[in-house]
């Protein structure tokens, strides 16, 4: 593995940086600004308010895409490093800052919400839910997307 043997999220020192409750509160704030439109597009697929959340999401995702360019500004500027996006380690390093690590987890959290309405909408169109999908996504990402496309692949099979 080299000379840093750790796989953790330390600084330049060797250090994880406390997040500060004032980053402890914009995480908590960023969980909650998706979370009322992922609940309803797993608990209630169909209801009216679902519908109406979720048209009102794109809103969220331009909040969130504003605050994810804020926060990856704010981070860049503070750093004491120039990050090198070619370089896994100056990456992991920005990311271990605390505002460099809101930045990442609000891409995190915009990209999975437009995943999760795509699947929420198209599987609605086809008359389906999409529950378990739903809920991997919103809690794993890539996970969730993975078993949508694994399900419209054998879904195409069978039409075919």
């Amino acid at each position: 593995m080299g000379e840093d043997q750790s796989f953790g999220n330390e600084s330049r020192s060797g250090v994880l940086q406390p997040m500060s409750d004032a980053h402890k509160m914009a995480f908590t704030a960023l969980n909650l600004s998706t979370a009322p439109v992922w609940l309803a597009m797993v608990l209630f697929p169909r209801a009216r308010l679902t519908a109406w959340l979720a048209r009102r999401a794109t809103y969220a995702l331009a909040g969130l895409g504003l605050t994810y360019v804020t926060l990856l500004g704010v981070a860049v500027v503070a750093s004491d490093e120039r990050i090198d996006i070619s370089d896994p380690d100056s990456l992991r390093r920005g990311l271990t800052n605390p505002t460099g690590f809101l930045a990442g987890w609000t891409h995190y959290l915009a990209f999975d919400l437009m995943v999760g309405r795509w699947i929420w909408r198209s599987n609605l169109d086809e008359g389906r839910t999409a529950r378990l999908p739903l809920v991997l996504t919103w809690w794993f990402g890539p996970a969730g997307l993975t078993l949508e496309l694994a399900r419209r692949a054998r879904r195409a099979r069978r039409s075919a």
